[in-house]
């Protein structure tokens, strides 16, 4: 049986959070004092973020907590891994002192128009700053030689002249910067353009302090915290990365024996790419300083596209960079604005069944390996 089958891949943001909400009569077969709240991010256009929260039935000491489209188109695949916690792993639980909260598309903007950032062009996974002071316009100053070739200000040609454009401006950077340096560059986050790739924002969103007030009321009611952020479009197509936190204090090598899992990188260079304002680097300090005592283990489950390697990396960046010079500058016709958007999705929501089924594949594992770990099963 293709596993993929049974599992729900989402069509649009409105069939996934329906199919969300109707997660709430399952849980509470199990989990009795269980409901279901939003915070709409736009009333008008309907536009919510939703979680489901469960309390455990005798005692609050354990929490899993699963949270979905941080990266808005991301959160499709993150809305089925979601649906295959629920019918996989949640049975497995204790609900006399396990809790549950998952949360459905943190950036439901993105998700509707199928984008990564939102409404104000901020990629909300940099926009976790400590505090507001955190927000400086100068941090990134290797973006700034680089913003002419990542945001050119214009409308989109067809692709034959944009891609030889393109590939002669990223072989003379690479030639200047190499592969890494220009990854650190491009995706660390930036705040010098608010129409550029990757943009922190100037401020919190609405988006992120809402998260950080449930995040903040988790921690005064829990004490062992297991969080895991679902993404797409980083790394190798064919094995879901785990990554984790600059801050988690166990090394990679060392998780991958734990867990029974082959693949977890730490967010920094050497290892995977590091960035500022990411949210789970954030939610570390928050626990570290205000909650020593509460146990917190955060990590994002990646599932890669198109790939890894330098050539598989320089095809990810021109997508963003045509996606976002698209929806800045507009296109020169409708059959390339229709293209580039195909491509765009493709990239962090891929039709394949079986990139899908072995994406599934990978978070089952993950999952299981995790849960056992941390002591949840």
């Amino acid at each position: 049986m293709n596993t993929a089958n049974s599992i729900h891949f989402p069509p649009t943001y409105r069939d996934s959070r329906t199919y969300f909400r109707g997660q709430l009569d399952k849980i509470k077969k199990i989990w009795t004092s269980t409901s279901l709240d939003k915070y709409f991010i736009d009333e008008e256009k309907d536009l919510s973020i939703d979680w489901i929260s469960a309390e455990p039935i005798k005692k609050k000491e354990k929490l899993v907590l699963i949270t979905t489209g941080l990266h808005g188109v991301e959160g499709f695949v993150g809305a089925a891994m979601l649906d295959l916690f629920i019918k996989e792993n949640m049975p497995s639980l204790d609900p006399s002192n396990t809790g549950l909260l998952f949360v459905h598309s943190i950036n439901p903007w993105g998700m509707a128009n199928f984008r990564r950032f939102n409404r104000n062009n901020v990629d909300l996974n940099r926009n976790f700053f400590v505090t507001p002071d955190d927000f400086n316009i100068v941090f990134n100053q290797n973006y700034l030689k680089l913003d002419r070739v990542l945001n050119p200000r214009r409308p989109l040609k067809p692709f034959w002249q944009e891609d030889l454009r393109f590939l002669l401006n990223v072989i003379s950077n690479l030639a200047r910067y190499g592969i890494q340096s220009l990854r650190e560059a491009v995706m660390h986050g930036q705040q010098s353009n608010p129409e550029g790739l990757y943009f922190s924002g100037r401020e919190y969103q609405q988006e992120t302090t809402c998260i950080r007030n449930l995040i903040e009321e988790v921690f005064t009611s829990y004490s062992d915290v297991l969080h895991l952020d679902m993404h797409t479009g980083y790394g190798p197509s064919d094995q879901m990365s785990l990554v984790t936190a600059p801050s988690e204090s166990r090394k990679s090598e060392k998780l991958m024996s734990v867990f029974n899992y082959p693949l977890v990188v730490k967010a920094d260079p050497e290892e995977f790419y590091s960035m500022q304002g990411d949210m789970i680097d954030w939610i570390y300090q928050y626990q570290q300083f205000v909650y020593p005592g509460i146990k917190y283990f955060g990590a994002a489950c990646e599932f890669g596209t198109y790939g890894d390697g330098t050539l598989m990396e320089t095809k990810s960046l021109r997508t963003m960079i045509f996606i976002n010079q698209a929806d800045q500058h507009g296109t020169i016709s409708p059959e390339v604005e229709s293209r580039i958007h195909a491509e765009f999705v493709e990239m962090y929501f891929p039709s394949s069944p079986t990139w899908r089924e072995k994406a599934l594949l990978d978070c089952r594992q993950a999952f299981r390996g995790i849960l056992s770990a941390e002591g949840y099963i």
